[in-house]
């Protein structure tokens, strides 16, 4: 089920760099799939450590979705801003 707020906006941007690719393809994962969970049904909600650590975690978020070869992710991305958020890692459910 999709949420009826994410705190980026309904189509978010997306930051890669060579290291969060990295993080994912250690994973077995790649950027397009984590995307694409995005685009297909998922839910979002805050780190489990955003309240007790607010100022590490408070701009961070668990997403759980599915890619469209099936694949149930989970994924920790940062919301950095302006539409943007930056997966940190990610692993299969």
């Amino acid at each position: 089920m999709s949420p009826s707020y994410a705190p980026w906006g309904s189509y978010p941007s997306f930051e890669w760099d060579e290291y969060n690719e990295g993080e994912v393809y250690q994973h077995g994962i790649t950027p397009s799939e984590i995307e694409q969970c995005f685009d297909n049904e998922h839910f979002i909600r805050p780190h489990r450590k955003a309240h007790s650590e607010p100022e590490k975690y408070g701009d961070r978020y668990v997403v759980g979705g599915t890619t469209d070869g099936g694949r149930k992710l989970i994924i920790i991305v940062q919301n950095v801003g302006d539409g943007i958020i930056r997966p940190i890692t990610a692993w299969e459910e």
